[in-house]
């Protein structure tokens, strides 16, 4: 039992060692990117803006409004691996997460909600990170992008092992996520509001919407909503009316002093109104103008 245990400890050490060098390579990238593209690669102390948000931006989840009253009864957040467990379905052989492996994974964009077609969100403190960061990843871009919309300066390369480059630790990622911040963005609220930045980065990636390079952070298994991570919750105040498992939840977060942020909608999946109330909340949080 001790042997077997210590054979996950070396495991565990060498994915770690394995992310912190790519990590490491990648923050080298950007500042070689910087000098052959005449940029101004920030020193800090950074402002104090961009140090907060880039320490301390929310772990964002999305789904549509349906799949969320779910997510509510269930309390919590399953992978697609466990989830086909549950229900006998497996995902298709074609499906982004079957394609590059990581079907075990819930996910989240540090950022607001990107997701379209999604009606309600809930967004965790930068603590999740810190819980799971023995086991999660994380990239400077969406991953599944990668099985379609993406391209990436290789053709040769597999999408696996572009990912495999690429995959960052957590919460260390949010270094890279610092740098980029004060290189590639006009101004550090383009990347709460989507704007594409002003220059691409190390990664090479082209095609797709701002989630190119908004950063993904992936945690196995499952995630427990009713936890002190959960900074926010997100609904239409129609949805939370109608459903006792939505408003359940509400009433948990209520009493635990979790944020609720209830909109009026016209449609059952408003994003858009989804998207403007968490780039609200967002700016609120942090006081950025």
């Amino acid at each position: 039992m001790v042997r077997y245990f210590k054979r996950l400890d070396r495991a565990g050490n060498m994915l770690r060692d394995h992310l912190e060098g790519n990590l490491r390579l990648l923050c080298e990238r950007l500042n070689d990117y910087a000098v052959q593209n005449q940029l101004t690669v920030p020193v800090p102390p950074l402002p104090q803006e961009v140090e907060q948000l880039s320490h301390a931006l929310f772990l964002a989840h999305s789904t549509s409004s349906a799949k969320f009253a779910g997510i509510c009864e269930s309390g919590r957040l399953i992978s697609r691996a466990r989830r086909a467990a549950i229900t006998g379905h497996p995902p298709s052989a074609e499906s982004p997460v079957v394609l590059l492996g990581t079907a075990q994974c819930v996910f989240f964009y540090v950022a607001p909600f990107r997701y379209p077609s999604t009606g309600c969100g809930l967004l965790f403190a930068r603590s999740l990170e810190e819980h799971y960061r023995a086991e999660g990843t994380a990239s400077p871009f969406d991953s599944g992008g990668l099985a379609s919309k993406l391209s990436w300066p290789d053709p040769n390369e597999s999408a696996q092992h572009f990912l495999a480059r690429h995959e960052l630790p957590i919460p260390d990622h949010r270094d890279y996520l610092l740098l980029s911040l004060g290189v590639l963005f006009a101004k550090l609220t383009d990347y709460i509001e989507g704007i594409h930045p002003s220059w691409a980065g190390p990664c090479g990636l082209t095609g797709g919407d701002c989630r190119m390079w908004t950063h993904e952070v992936r945690i196995p298994a499952d995630v427990e909503l009713r936890s002190g991570h959960l900074q926010a919750v997100f609904a239409p105040v129609g949805r939370i009316a109608a459903d006792p498992k939505i408003g359940r939840l509400f009433e948990w977060c209520q009493r635990e002093r979790v944020d609720r942020v209830t909109f009026n909608t016209s449609r059952g999946n408003d994003f858009e109104t989804l998207r403007r109330e968490c780039v609200q909340y967002i700016r609120e949080k942090f006081r950025l103008q």
